[in-house]
């Protein structure tokens, strides 16, 4: 999985970066540094979702006699930007994307060539959206006749059919479940979706080929263990595990442990741990879900 916390920082910058000598008051005043507090910025405590674009401004000035001398940026403590620089006034720029991290502490620091400082710090508390969670759910195989194959998430439930049942519902269906074993067609236990182009494997005329309403569901295998898994109380991890650039129009060769993220027809991001395998095309498949509410 790409790493969960990352900053992401673009910044822009005025001020001389000449460095040059000054002399020192007997009686040191210290610079000020200061979030831009103008319409767009972000100047005090705040809260914001998992992916959030917030933008900050840092406006610092010297104590009219000794030049500033450096610039350092903090997030949680780690330092992401030292900057020397020469000037009696230092604008700079930058934003951030929320991660899934609860709290963010971005701490701003000015100091000048006489060695006096400044910070400043805003928190971003995060605002992560609601989950829905399914512990188990069964589905069988194409030729299982007593555990359903078809699973839909709509109407904030995990709803399973047979065949049948799920052509009367085909708008409503995100995923089915189907064994695969051939010499083109290598998938064995997987999970799939009515637009995800599968035909021949359920028949007949409510196979899902034949619906007028394929929604398509993407998949993602990610690198979380199942703790972490079991560790997701919102939609933080989730989006986060959700990679737009890795995605697929099934899941295959499912296993035991794996864990995919997955986006289905209506926006919704979830994940899903495969806790049990069994069997071929009369076998069944059974997954815990996490998903957006």
């Amino acid at each position: 999985m790409k790493k969960l916390f990352n900053y992401f920082i673009l910044t822009f910058l005025a001020g001389s970066i000449l460095f040059t000598g000054c002399k020192k008051e007997d009686d040191p005043v210290p610079p000020t540094i200061s979030f831009n507090a103008a319409a767009g910025y972000i100047s005090t405590n705040t809260t914001a979702k998992y992916g959030d674009s917030l933008t900050f401004g840092v406006i610092a000035k010297s104590n009219g006699t000794d030049k500033l001398a450096k610039f350092q940026l903090f997030a949680n403590g780690d330092q992401v930007t030292d900057s020397t620089i020469s000037t009696h006034d230092f604008t700079y720029g930058f934003y951030i994307f929320k991660s899934i991290l609860d709290i963010e502490i971005w701490k701003i620091v000015i100091t000048d060539i006489a060695g006096n400082v400044d910070s400043t710090a805003v928190t971003i508390t995060a605002n992560f959206g609601e989950i829905l969670s399914y512990p188990s759910i069964v589905l069988g195989a194409q030729d299982n006749t007593v555990e359903k194959s078809f699973l839909s998430y709509s109407n904030s439930s995990a709803t399973t059919y047979f065949q049948v049942e799920a052509f009367n519902h085909q708008a409503d269906i995100d995923m089915f479940c189907f064994y695969e074993n051939t010499a083109s067609h290598v998938n064995l236990m997987t999970l799939a979706a009515p637009g995800s182009g599968i035909t021949g494997i359920f028949t007949g005329t409510t196979a899902p080929e034949n619906y007028t309403t394929q929604n398509v569901t993407y998949f993602v295998k990610t690198t979380l263990t199942a703790a972490q898994f079991d560790a997701v109380q919102n939609d933080a991890v989730i989006l986060a595990s959700y990679d737009p650039n890795s995605k697929f129009k099934k899941a295959k060769l499912l296993t035991t442990g794996d864990i995919y993220a997955f986006k289905l027809a209506s926006g919704k991001v979830g994940l899903l741990k495969v806790t049990a395998v069994e069997g071929t095309e009369t076998g069944t498949l059974q997954i815990a879900v996490k998903i957006q509410k």
